[in-house]
């Protein structure tokens, strides 16, 4: 996702079109586990080596899985990278904040961690506003998404960084939503969403790399990544309530 990236005026309908082809070639459905399992890290593995940039660069740590595990696998290729996490001032450090804080430690990452005041928020809702109003994405989530992602740029700019591995994807793929709980074929949904994400998070990721210069680099949104999850029958993704099964099992043998 680079500056500029949403300014073609067929690119919503070439997206869409491109995961219509990659639904219609990614079958059979795998019946073993662990063949499924192997082709998901191996294409993983791949689309971080494709990606990872030979000059310095940053991860967008968020401390779950998806980040966690792209962190893991981008220290084995280059290990030049800064880690950069956002938190927000309260009495109590929050969960991802904790969870960061960890997994840096654990693997001696550099890692910068930028807590929010109040005034902060404030600062960066009103230049999110701004990012987002021409494409008219004022909502909730895509405000607060966009509020970490300015900081993270900001904090980034000072060790001159403009180039980001971020996660984006891996909730569709991998069904990591709460709507994903709630459906009888997973799979589907899944799809559906994929296709519905460039009108949600490619246009919004756009404009965001087009006012801050950045580039994100999205491994789970590689066309190898998207076939070999989406060969895992739904049923691998969720059981008892917990989502991203197969992401997490991955994340562990690590």
């Amino acid at each position: 996702i680079r500056p500029g990236a949403g300014n073609h005026q067929n690119a919503k309908e070439d997206w869409e079109q491109q995961i219509d082809q990659l639904k219609l070639h990614a079958s059979p459905i795998h019946k073993k586990r662990e063949v499924c399992t192997a082709e998901v890290k191996a294409a993983i593995t791949n689309a971080i080596a494709q990606r990872i940039p030979q000059h310095k660069y940053g991860v967008f740590l968020s401390g779950g899985v998806d980040s966690s595990l792209l962190t893991l696998l981008a220290q084995k290729q280059n290990a030049n990278m800064i880690c950069y996490t956002i938190g927000y001032k309260g009495t109590t450090e929050a969960k991802d904040v904790t969870s960061s804080r960890v997994l840096a430690k654990t693997f001696n990452l550099q890692w910068k961690l930028k807590i929010l005041t109040l005034e902060d928020v404030e600062k960066y809702i009103k230049y999110a506003i701004k990012i987002m109003k021409p494409v008219n994405l004022i909502d909730s989530v895509s405000i607060g998404i966009a509020v970490v992602i300015i900081a993270a740029a900001e904090e980034a700019k000072k060790d001159e960084i403009n180039t980001f591995i971020g996660g984006l994807g891996a909730e569709e793929i991998f069904a990591g939503y709460k709507r994903h709980l709630d459906v009888k074929d997973v799979n589907e949904e899944c799809w559906r969403g994929l296709r519905a994400m460039w009108s949600r998070d490619l246009v919004r990721d756009a404009a965001l790399a087009t006012a801050l210069n950045i580039e994100v680099r999205t491994p789970f949104l590689d066309r190898e990544v998207i076939m070999a999850a989406m060969r895992c029958p739904g049923a691998w993704k969720i059981a008892d309530g917990q989502r991203k099964i197969i992401l997490r099992g991955i994340a562990e043998s690590l």
